[in-house]
């Protein structure tokens, strides 16, 4: 029975979740209210503050979920990949198409209202650095196998990080997404000249 409670309450949370995330994309993060939550997810407002007792814990949560994701996604792509090299531009792709990701516009609007409050703002680095574990240890990985020269693992996936991180920037200019790929394919291009044995 209780197992069951469990289950149920993950389901309700998802649930809340998902209606949220819908809404976030469509109307952005200030406008969205969690009256507007309980009624697309039509579950009760306690059911809703049981499981996240703002708006903002809501979405951190959802951002949590989209960086999950976007690991395991890119995980996936190493299959194909059969160097450490391959391995990094499938690390850009990812990068770049991260740019269509929905939540990505009511994720700055969030960031940009929440600038005041030092947690949040320690969450949202916190939470925009998963990627680097994953560069790490490709990078360690291509050192070893002997395909790139031997240096600081720890300063390269750093270095890497930022390159791609900043990227972020070209989202407000009016770049295709074609242009936006082949600008990360050329950070890769640079930073492996830096590093090749």
């Amino acid at each position: 029975m209780a197992r069951r409670t469990a289950e149920e309450a993950e389901q309700t949370k998802q649930a809340i979740a998902a209606a949220a995330k819908q809404l976030f994309i469509q109307q952005g993060y200030q406008a969205t209210s969690m009256e507007q939550i309980r009624e697309s997810s039509g579950m009760s407002k306690g059911s809703i503050y049981y499981h996240f007792k703002s708006k903002e814990q809501l979405f951190m949560y959802l951002l949590e979920l989209n960086m999950v994701d976007w690991i395991y996604k890119c995980t996936e792509r190493f299959k194909l990949a059969s160097t450490a090299t391959e391995k990094l531009y499938a690390i850009a792709h990812h990068f770049a198409h991260d740019f269509e990701n929905p939540l990505m516009q009511a994720s700055m609007e969030f960031s940009g209202t929440k600038g005041a409050d030092p947690e949040v703002i320690e969450k949202i680095v916190e939470m925009s650095k998963f990627p680097l574990p994953l560069i790490l240890d490709v990078i360690q990985e291509g050192i070893k196998l002997k395909e790139f020269a031997e240096d600081d693992p720890e300063k390269l996936a750093l270095l890497l990080y930022s390159i791609l991180g900043g990227l972020g920037i070209i989202q407000f200019d009016n770049y295709s997404l074609e242009e936006i790929e082949s600008i990360h394919r050329k950070a890769i291009d640079v930073f492996l000249n830096g590093i090749r044995a």
